[in-house]
């Protein structure tokens, strides 16, 4: 699957059901290691229970990709993407900033002073898979694939579940690879 996503195929979704240390994770981890021997970024997820934020934990780990996209740039590739970003989202490149903070690690410190002084629209759901949508377009591409690897998704909830199903229907040139692993024996099978 991983492969068809580097190659001509786009975003894809995989899932894997099992019950509790069944050896889901391990497996995916053998695929990670692919995936970033490819030049690819992978974002890990664990849903929590007791945390109960299912959303805010997903932006957290796309917060996540921002820095992980630094470390592996040069300055002039992190302007390339800015630029792309600016295209891209244009004026709500600051609400952007307001999701995902480390954004802004991208821009040279002058651009970033003048980025933080911008006023933001207000976000609701559509604005905010809008944007997460349109910042997957622009970081994720067949020579650097993002794997998102989510585990527990049985304690995700629609909001996140929501974001990741808009970014997966993006028909462009993204390339997200989704590695979804649940727990079969506590999802009844109306889930």
């Amino acid at each position: 699957a991983f492969n068809r996503v580097c190659s001509a195929v786009g975003n894809e979704a995989f899932f894997i059901g099992g019950f509790s240390g069944s050896g889901k994770t391990r497996l995916v981890e053998t695929v990670i290691e692919l995936v970033e021997i490819s030049g690819g970024y992978v974002i890990k997820l664990k849903f929590d229970q007791v945390k109960g934020r299912p959303l805010l934990e997903l932006i957290s780990a796309l917060n996540g990709l921002c820095s992980l996209i630094r470390k592996k740039k040069s300055p002039q590739e992190l302007q390339i993407i800015v630029s792309q970003l600016t295209e891209s989202v244009g004026s709500d490149l600051t609400m952007l900033g307001r999701l995902l903070p480390n954004v802004y690690s991208f821009l040279p410190q002058g651009q970033l002073k003048e980025a933080r002084e911008q006023g933001g629209n207000r976000m609701n759901f559509q604005s905010v898979c809008f944007i997460l949508r349109q910042f997957m377009r622009v970081v994720s591409s067949k020579s650097n694939p993002v794997m998102l690897f989510l585990d527990d998704l049985q304690w995700s909830d629609s909001a996140a579940l929501g974001v990741i199903h808009d970014i997966l229907s993006d028909k462009t040139d993204a390339r997200c690879f989704f590695v979804g692993s649940y727990r079969s024996n506590e999802v009844s099978s109306e889930h």
